[in-house]
């Protein structure tokens, strides 16, 4: 009774801290206005730069009940539409229709003296945990790949059973529990694992309090990898991610929203913290093109209330991580960083909600508007993607559509081009279908909303410039042989929609022109169990590999697939492919069958030692199986099993694509060989190309028609009133109507003439407040004398600007800047017509919610929203 008893008080306090906690969030929230809004800006940047670089996240839970779901519901063959947002966009469930899959016979046989080596103890090891925790976390934290840590956790409601650490220095061969150094501390299970993006040997362990503290934190650092711990208290409770640095090891960010939302700096990986700024909305270290010391921070005065209710915001910039900061934009409602740009979404100042969009590539000097349309309240930007000097701006749609407009940028990121409309987005749950193709330049994939709210898949190997659906594989036919068929590839919005695609599309930089994806050839997405196809020319030409759904990997810079099928409930077998794909070998890596919940390589490319990660349908203990493909692939590859191929042969101009055209050195298909670990996929040769009008997009205020290469003027557009406002100065741009793509290295051949005549004229917008140069040291403003000389020059300056005002002669302020069309790459197709901003609302990008810009770990590059 006595042990009932105070369980039960145990309970009942723990509900009323949780219910008291959230109260006083709540209250705080409110006080700051941050409450959540879906039109807020975020951006995530590459996972190994800013955020916790866990190697492996598993859960029996999530795993058991998603399967048993998606299982169920293709056993009873529901065709149901997948909707979401008032049923906007649908993924139809129809028969799958047979495709030549890849080659499976005896001449594909590995030899049965390499199959024997391979079932050796040396090259498969099988261990199985003393542990049945729900959660399992799996980090390298070696430098050669020997040495990882496994944490097990289990939380429900409100209680947390014991957690379990253990540590591997044989490749996962064989574990030792190491709880002990760590003090038997309960790790959370969600936010409780950081690992540095530089060094992988330092770990960041999150433990709770035993007191239920609100108001600190426990956490364990590691700098050798596990072998010893440090402990520390931290003077805040973390509530999100720990953000590393780019480049500083030791530099950390951490958020507390329960202490007044302040944002806190550590400079010796963890161990010690110093608040830096309160009231801090969102946050972000500044890139590896910008000073080392850069912080971003965009703070709200509570005091200093706007005519919106809420606290005036201003984006900070500190160039001594967080020692002295600088307001550098005012009235900002998000910001964003990635490579050398900063963007902020500004309140328009016309009283209607809307948001411009500001950029600057110089740390925030100074700010150009970008010629996107304003947005409204319930919309957003997000910047996709940004290589090679250019950006892929995603803009929602009026409406909850869950699609927008899919813009390019130019070089300096201010003027942009529409490249794909109706582009699949779904807001609500921040996901994107967009595909950036590591393994070859220039190339996307992104999911297009159709007429009839059905979802295809396109395809475009010029970075944006046209857009094409997706080659089916030869042979294949459509269920329905009316209707054009394509490759329809299955991402990100399919797994949040329940279809059974365990993998994303996979490409890696070392495996040049190599695609994987989960697709179905048809007129749109569908619901049924999808198949593995494989391109290994950069998406041109697609082959069935795999029927069924499929966890697979690229391992041996491509000279090694593998793949697990996730079918079945529990399987023992893997599947490996040493030529891209045509020739599948199966080999049963132990007896009993168990369920998979991970296939995960080595950290280094090259390797051959493959992890596959489970746990027991009965016992639900963890279990870990080491396969060394080195038994396989034992010859070392030598000049003869190398040939050239070039990228983008198949395009009109026979391999060249932005300026270049380049040749690679590829294992042939059929050389059962493993690559050299110090092997480096370079181009073999690399010439220039001759410029053709491919090499141009069409300029501000000009478009192409159909098929046409022509950069016509846009309709309703007056070519006497393109000018833009650049650093404070109107731009009027002279220009035939063509400006070359960014990074593109073409030379001579087409050259129109584009240039930039400045205008002896002062841009003041008007549309918001300008540059405050308020210095701020900590939290302390200027001296009363600066306040005095603004406050004079401002007075000056407003009868200066109600002159100008009254005679119509306000820079930078013209109705042309809100009714122009925006340029597009290409009208391939009757989606893609220009966006007339007239009969368009202007557009709002203002969230409240409080996040850190970093703070979602996601395969897509970036998703940039307004606040």
């Amino acid at each position: 009774m006595a042990n009932r008893s105070s369980i039960l008080s145990y309970v009942s306090f723990s509900v009323f801290m949780l219910l008291f906690a959230n109260l006083t969030y709540s209250e705080s929230a409110k006080e700051m206005n941050l409450h959540v809004r879906r039109n807020h800006i975020n951006m995530n940047m590459k996972k190994s730069t800013f955020t916790t670089s866990i190697d492996g996240m598993y859960s029996q839970n999530d795993f058991s009940s998603t399967r048993n779901m998606t299982n169920v519901k293709h056993k009873r063959h529901v065709r149901n539409r997948l909707q979401v947002k008032s049923k906007r966009r649908q993924v139809r469930d129809v028969a799958s229709n047979p495709v030549d899959v890849a080659t499976q016979d005896s001449e594909c046989r590995i030899p049965d003296q390499q199959m024997a080596a391979l079932s050796n103890s040396k090259h498969t090891s099988f261990y199985m945990f003393n542990d049945s925790n729900f959660n399992l976390a799996m980090i390298w934290t070696g430098t050669d790949g020997k040495e990882l840590m496994a944490l097990s956790t289990m939380e429900y409601t409100f209680f947390s059973e014991q957690s379990q650490l253990w540590i591997s220095k044989d490749f996962g061969r064989s574990f030792v529990n190491i709880n002990h150094r760590i003090r038997g501390a309960v790790i959370k299970a969600k936010d409780g694992v950081f690992k540095s993006s530089i060094d992988p040997q330092r770990v960041i362990l999150v433990s709770y309090m035993e007191d239920q503290d609100m108001s600190q934190t426990r956490v364990y650092v590691t700098l050798n990898g596990g072998e010893t711990f440090d402990e520390s208290i931290l003077p805040f409770y973390l509530d999100g991610a720990i953000v590393f640095h780019s480049t500083a090891t030791n530099m950390l960010l951490a958020h507390s929203p329960y202490q007044q939302f302040k944002l806190w700096v550590s400079d010796d990986f963890g161990i010690h913290w110093r608040d830096v700024q309160s009231n801090v909305m969102s946050y972000s270290w500044g890139t590896k093109e910008m000073e080392p010391g850069a912080l971003f921070v965009l703070v709200s005065s509570g005091t200093d209330k706007d005519k919106t209710g809420s606290g005036t915001r201003k984006l900070l910039r500190s160039t001594d991580y967080g020692k002295t900061f600088l307001a550098i934009k005012m009235n900002v409602y998000s910001f964003g960083v990635q490579g050398k740009f900063v963007f902020a979404a500004v309140d328009g100042g016309k009283g209607d909600n809307g948001r411009i969009l500001y950029v600057s590539k110089d740390d925030g000097k100074t700010w150009s508007p970008t010629q996107l349309p304003v947005v409204t309240s319930d919309r957003f930007f997000s910047v996709l993607d940004m290589n090679e000097g250019m950006l892929f701006m995603h803009v929602d749609d009026e409406g909850d559509t869950g699609s927008g407009t899919l813009y390019t940028s130019d070089a300096d990121g201010i003027v942009f081009s529409v490249s794909l409309k109706k582009h699949l987005f779904a807001e609500g749950s921040a996901t994107t279908d967009f595909y950036r193709v590591a393994s070859m330049r220039g190339v996307y994939m992104a999911s297009q909303v159709g007429d009839d709210l059905s979802i295809h898949t396109n395809i475009t190997f010029d970075r944006g410039g046209i857009w094409h659906p997706v080659k089916a594989p030869k042979g294949s036919k459509c269920k329905n042989s009316a209707t054009s068929c394509s490759l329809q590839i299955h991402n990100r919005y399919s797994q949040i929609k329940g279809v059974n695609a365990p993998s994303s599309p996979l490409s890696q930089s070392s495996a040049v022109g190599l695609i994987l994806a989960h697709g179905n050839v048809a007129d749109a997405l569908e619901t049924h169990p999808p198949d593995v196809f494989i391109s290994n020319d950069g998406g041109y030409n697609w082959t069935k590999a795999l029927s069924g759904p499929h966890h697979y990997t690229v391992t041996n810079h491509g000279g090694l697939l593998l793949a697990i099928s996730a079918e079945q409930d529990v399987t023992n077998t893997i599947k490996f492919s040493y030529d891209e794909g045509h020739c599948w070998n199966e080999y049963k890596f132990c007896d009993e069958p168990f369920s998979i919940t991970g296939l995960l390589p080595e950290p280094s490319t090259n390797s051959l030692n493959v992890s596959i990660w489970g746990f027991g349908s009965e016992d639900r203990r963890w279990r870990i199986v080491t396969i060394d493909f080195s038994a396989v692939l034992k010859d070392e590859c030598t000049e003869k099993d190398f040939d050239e191929w070039v990228p983008h042969l198949s395009n009109e101009r026979r391999g060249c694509l932005l300026g270049l055209n380049e040749t690679f050195e590829r294992v042939k298909p059929d050389s059962l060989c493993r690559l050299n670990y110090a092997h480096e996929p370079k181009a073999k040769q690399s010439n220039p190309c001759s410029c053709t009008k491919d090499d141009y997009e069409c300029d501000f205020g000009f478009s192409r028609k159909g098929e046409s290469k022509e950069c016509k003027v846009s309709a309703d557009v007056d070519p006497s009133h393109l000018d833009i406002c650049i650093n404070g100065n109107e731009e009027k741009i002279n220009t035939w109507g063509y400006r070359k793509i960014p990074g593109d290295m073409c030379v001579n051949g087409f050259q129109p003439v584009r240039s930039m005549d400045t205008l002896q004229q002062q841009c003041t917008s008007g549309l918001e407040s300008n540059l405050s140069v308020e210095q701020l040291d900590g939290h302390q403003v200027k001296t009363w004398t600066i306040v005095m000389i603004l406050l004079a020059v401002a007075f000056f300056s407003g009868i200066l600007v109600f002159l100008l005002y009254r005679h119509n002669k306000l820079p930078c302020t013209r109705p042309s800047l809100a009714s122009y069309r925006y340029s597009q790459l290409s009208d391939g197709d009757n989606l893609d017509k220009m966006i007339d901003l007239e009969s368009h609302p202007t557009y709002h990008d203002s969230s409240d919610e409080v996040s850190t810009a970093y703070s979602i770990v996601q395969n897509i590059v970036g998703v940039f929203k307004p606040i």
